[in-house]
């Protein structure tokens, strides 16, 4: 009796799953390969007006599926299944299209997985790789820090030079509960400094009056002058009737 387009039940033909080996490229290593093979939504069991085996049929579908899949396996190395697994995809997908009892039948889908071997080599690269990535990030790091001090150490030794309270300002910093301590130093030796300063231009002055130079002795007073108010000494004004009071150095 011919029947004609009965629809495919799950009850009649089961989804079936396969889960095998499969070489690799250069047979050195395997692929773990999983097919799941299901029954076409709205199939017929129709072909050529007869009842088809459904075991049969199911038993050549399985094999169909492994054959394709062994055949794209054997092209992709064993470490990028994500590659063989996409063309065993395709392929199959294609051959079923066209194969004269399965085409519309079955719908299969490969998962192609790394062996236990293969796996273990994977993580171990993955691992050193990480390593070697996590190493340089932190050598790179380093650098960039020691960079970045370098150019502050600059900046404060820089500073250091120009300024003779660098060196106070450096310890404050060290050590702030100790500020009545270092601004009490600080003042000590601006006043030893001041009075070094003082006693040394005086001598200079006495030389230079002697000798009757006139002008450095002035160049003398406006640099003691100078000196003084950078130390923050309060210097007084010069007096009116004094004989620098005109000087242009002081204009």
């Amino acid at each position: 009796m011919r029947r004609f387009d009965i629809p495919i039940s799950e009850d009649d033909m089961d989804a079936t799953e396969l889960e095998f080996e499969t070489p690799a490229l250069g047979d050195g290593f395997t692929f773990r390969v999983e097919i799941r093979c299901m029954p076409a939504v709205g199939g017929s069991r129709h072909h050529r007006g007869l009842w088809s085996d459904a075991t049969e049929e199911k038993a050549q579908a399985q094999g169909l599926a492994r054959q394709v899949v062994r055949d794209v396996c054997r092209r992709h190395s064993a470490f990028l299944p994500g590659e063989a697994e996409a063309e065993s995809n395709q392929r199959i997908s294609s051959v079923f299209a066209s194969h004269s009892t399965l085409q519309g039948r079955w719908s299969v889908r490969v998962y192609v997985n790394l062996s236990e071997e293969a796996g273990n080599l994977q993580r171990e690269a993955q691992i050193r790789k990480h390593q070697i990535i996590s190493e340089a990030e932190e050598k790179a790091l380093r650098l960039q820090k020691i960079q970045e001090l370098k150019g502050i150490s600059e900046g404060l030794l820089s500073s250091a030079t120009d300024h003779w309270i660098a060196r106070y300002a450096v310890r404050l910093a060290q050590h702030p509960d100790a500020a009545a301590d270092v601004v009490a130093q600080l003042l000590d030796e601006r006043q030893e400094r001041a009075e070094r300063l003082v006693k040394l231009v005086n001598e200079m002055v006495d030389v230079h009056q002697q000798a009757g130079i006139f002008d450095l002795v002035i160049a003398s007073e406006g640099a003691l002058r100078h000196a003084l108010k950078q130390l923050g000494v309060d210097v007084p004004p010069l007096e009116s009737d004094s004989i620098f009071a005109d000087a242009e150095f002081f204009s």
